[in-house]
């Protein structure tokens, strides 16, 4: 994969209050698999401003999206509904493995959402950067080969199988 969109969300860290742990750890780790081109965003926890960072990535032909945080149950975790208002076609396996395979018994509390976009995926992750890890690990063969799929199709040679 040559490229990415990080997004993370925090009304806290947009403010400066803390710093944002989770672009840092996860741009490492992707720089590991060989990702090049890392672009990455900090906002407040407002979906309307997720919505047009959502589509401003996949009208600029980005792979791959990953956003960090909002996925809870807190009245402003919106994340999901931001991004099912992009995404044409959901992907849920993605998310279910995470879920089921996650390390943590409150893996099962996200309400995180995986879908394509265009030819744009697009995931949400936890806003905690050690499950986000976690996550970006165990999701990471099966975004590979939808974004893979995905690139394919959109050559002159036809879709992939």
């Amino acid at each position: 994969m040559d490229r990415l969109h990080l997004i993370t969300l925090s009304d806290r860290a947009s403010r400066g209050e803390y710093e944002d742990q989770s672009t840092p750890l996860l741009t490492l780790w992707l720089k590991g698999q060989g990702v090049n081109a890392i672009s990455s965003s900090l906002m407040p926890d407002d979906p309307g401003l997720l919505e047009h960072a959502l589509l401003e990535a996949v009208a600029a032909g980005t792979p791959l999206v990953l956003t960090c945080g909002g996925t809870g149950f807190g009245s402003r975790d919106t994340t999901p509904e931001a991004t099912r208002r992009v995404i044409e076609r959901e992907a849920p396996g993605i998310c279910e493995l995470i879920r089921a395979k996650g390390g943590h018994p409150l893996a099962f509390a996200s309400r995180a959402v995986c879908g394509i976009a265009g030819r744009t995926v697009i995931l949400n992750l936890s806003g905690r950067p050690a499950a986000a890890l976690e996550q970006i690990q165990l999701a990471w063969p099966l975004l590979s080969h939808a974004v893979a799929v995905l690139r394919k199709e959109g050559e002159a040679g036809g879709p992939c199988t």
